[in-house]
């Protein structure tokens, strides 16, 4: 992981560039679903900021968290807000949000401690909290470009899921949005009471 938060702090700005203006329209439709008006929502790994921009003006109350310091730099400068540097291992929140957006971001995290970082977005969630993530579709880990992927299909995102005590509510598939000719599995899981 290290290695890809360098790779993001040394690329921020053409990450920021090729990314911050692609529509993710769709996705927002999927998880707009399930929220309610002023919902809190954590945007894990929030990037450029983008995400958090569209959900802000939506009137969500959105706390945006990203593992590269100079992406989070970048992002404050777009959102007119404040972005904690905290990397996924590092997430402690405790039943705060009705909702977590984990868009290309969860693809970084090990496939060993994957169940960890669910557990943790899971103890972040309030009852009945729903969590939206996508990640490259495939069956491989991979180094590319300098950074870590774990790629998903559905068995994978399903057992997962069900390990971490998050009920799928809806998976589907998309074309990449920078028509860089690979898929996307998306979920959006539902927290599970006890």
């Amino acid at each position: 992981m290290n290695e890809t938060i360098t790779y993001y702090n040394q690329n921020a700005e053409e990450y920021f560039n090729k990314t911050v203006n692609v529509s993710m329209q769709e996705s927002y439709d999927q998880f707009e679903v399930y929220l309610k008006p002023g919902d809190k929502i954590l945007d894990l790994g929030c990037g450029s900021g983008r995400d958090s921009r569209y959900f802000l003006s939506k009137g969500y109350d959105v706390v945006s968290v990203d593992g590269s310091k100079e992406m989070c730099r970048l992002a404050e400068n777009y959102i007119g807000r404040d972005v904690c540097n905290i990397t996924f291992e590092e997430l402690d929140y405790n039943n705060e949000f009705n909702a977590v957006w984990a868009c290309a971001s969860l693809l970084h995290v090990d496939s060993k401690e994957m169940i960890d970082v669910l557990c943790s977005i899971r103890n972040a969630l309030k009852k009945d909290g729903i969590l939206y993530a996508s990640w490259k579709y495939g069956v491989e880990e991979r180094i590319e470009n300098k950074r870590y992927y774990a790629d998903l299909d559905e068995r994978a995102v399903r057992e997962l899921f069900n390990i971490a005590s998050l009920k799928i509510e809806k998976i589907w598939s998309t074309a990449d949005a920078c028509f860089r000719g690979c898929n996307w599995i998306n979920v959006i899981g539902k927290k599970v009471n006890e």
